[in-house]
Order: structure tokens, then C-alpha cells, then sequence
């Protein structure tokens, strides 16, 4: 009686077995075949310079007193220059007067990760709105990507172009970080006013056009609630035209 038990168990797991089989291949047949859309060249042009623009990032670190206190301020900035002679390269960063506010040196990050001293080039005691830019200089043995600066024509209209920045949010943990691809609202003045997402690590960081890869301002503002969280994507960035002016005494 137990032999005929255990073969009937047996029938029954064979049987059971057959079912999920014929199930799962029932499964398959009705399934809709699924494919991964192909990146469009546009996609694959703007994947393929993100290397290179991330090697021309820095972070920046500045501890100074602020209203009678030590506190210090980070922010972001992008390489826009290099001299080439002995064992050290020098370079020539963008970043904000915010970031270096009350300080002739601070300490940038490199895309390695590597920590060097920089000198403030155009510390200012005061400014404009239109002037928020700082132009640092530092020596590095890496090779490190530079951004070619350079004026737009001022007939180019930017409204509802594709943006997008490198910045380093927050610590050095999130260096260079590539934020949302978004629109330019509009062009005010000096102002691009756009709408990828920033906060106070990113102020300095680059804008660029998501097209190009071509650099069209600096990052000097980012909007926010009374607790401090992003109220809603409005964000200004300095227009290069304007950022060349206020630098270019010193390259």
C-alpha cells in the first residue's frame, strides 16, 4: 500500500511539474516582446562628452569668518584655462564671490578627488548682483579637461534651449555630479534664468547647452522655501558675455 502511495505521489509531482511547464511556456507565447529604445545620436553625442566636461569640474571649499564666526561655504566651479611648463600645470578656474568670500585662498577639489590650495585672483568686497564671479588659479601635476571660454553672439537666442550643469552638491562625496537636463525660462540681462535643480553646493558650477557641451554662464542662484528645500526650479546662472568681462584683465 505504501509503494502504490508514493507512485501515486509521484504521478501527481510529474503532473504538476508538466502543468507549471505548459503554463509558463503559455506565459512566454502571450507575453509582448519588450526592446530598449535605441539612444538617438543626439543622446549618444551628449553621453559621450560628459567625461571630459566632468574632468574640467572642481569642487571648492573656503573656511573664513562669517558675520563673527568660522563657517565654511562649498561650491562648485569649472576649469576655463591652463599653463603648460615644469613639473606643474597651472590652471585657471570659475567659480562665485560667494564661495570665496573673505579669503585670498581656498581649497578645490579635483575630479580625482585630490585636494589643492587655490589663490583668489579678484577678491571683492563688495559686488553686484552681475558681478557674483571669481576667477581662481591653482597648480596641479593632473591632467585636467578646460572649457574653452568664449562669447556668444549676442543675435543667438537661448530661450527654450536644453541645459544642463556639473556641479558638486552637498560634499565632495557627490563630486561632479551631472544635474537634470532642463530649459532656459528666459535671458534677462545678464541672467539665465533655467531650471535645473542646484543648491548651495552647485553655486559656481557651469551651465551648458545639452546640445553642445559649449558653456553659456556660471550659476549664482537657486531658488528655495523659508526651510531651506527647493520651492520651485527657477535658478540663475550669469551669462558668459558678462562673465568674460569681469575676468578676462586676469587670464
Amino acid at each position: 500500500m505504501k509503494k502504490v502511495l508514493n507512485i501515486l505521489l509521484l504521478l501527481v509531482f510529474v503532473i504538476t511539474l508538466s502543468s507549471c511547464a505548459a503554463l509558463e511556456e503559455y506565459a512566454d507565447n502571450i507575453r509582448p516582446t519588450t526592446y530598449a529604445p535605441a539612444l538617438t545620436e543626439s543622446e549618444a553625442g551628449f553621453i559621450e562628452m560628459l567625461p571630459e566636461l566632468k574632468f574640467a569640474g572642481i569642487a571648492v571649499s573656503n573656511t573664513a569668518i562669517f558675520q563673527d564666526e568660522s563657517q565654511t561655504r562649498k561650491g562648485s566651479g569649472v576649469i576655463i584655462k591652463k599653463e603648460t611648463g615644469g613639473l606643474n600645470t597651472v590652471y585657471y578656474a570659475l567659480t562665485t564671490q560667494w564661495v570665496v568670500e573673505n579669503s585670498l585662498t581656498v581649497t578645490i577639489f579635483t575630479e580625482n578627488g585630490t585636494s589643492i590650495s587655490a589663490q583668489v585672483l579678484n577678491s571683492k568686497l563688495s559686488y553686484e548682483v552681475d558681478e557674483d564671479i571669481a576667477l581662481i588659479r591653482f597648480s596641479s601635476s593632473e591632467d585636467l579637461h578646460v572649457v574653452e571660454l568664449k562669447r556668444i553672439d549676442e543675435a543667438v537666442l537661448l530661450d527654450n534651449l536644453t541645459i544642463f550643469s556639473i556641479a558638486t552638491p552637498i560634499s565632495t562625496a557627490y563630486l561632479n555630479f551631472v544635474t537634470n537636463p532642463a530649459l532656459i525660462m528666459g535671458v534677462y540681462d545678464n541672467r539665465i534664468v533655467h531650471g535645473t535643480n542646484l543648491n548651495p553646493g552647485t553655486l559656481g558650477s557651469p551651465l551648458y547647452l545639452k546640445s553642445t557641451g559649449e558653456l553659456i554662464g556660471i550659476n549664482v542662484k537657486y531658488s528655495f522655501t523659508a526651510g531651506g528645500r527647493p520651492e520651485v526650479l527657477i535658478n540663475e546662472a550669469i551669462h558668459i558675455n558678462r562673465v568674460i568681462d569681469l575676468v578676462e584683465g586676469y587670464l
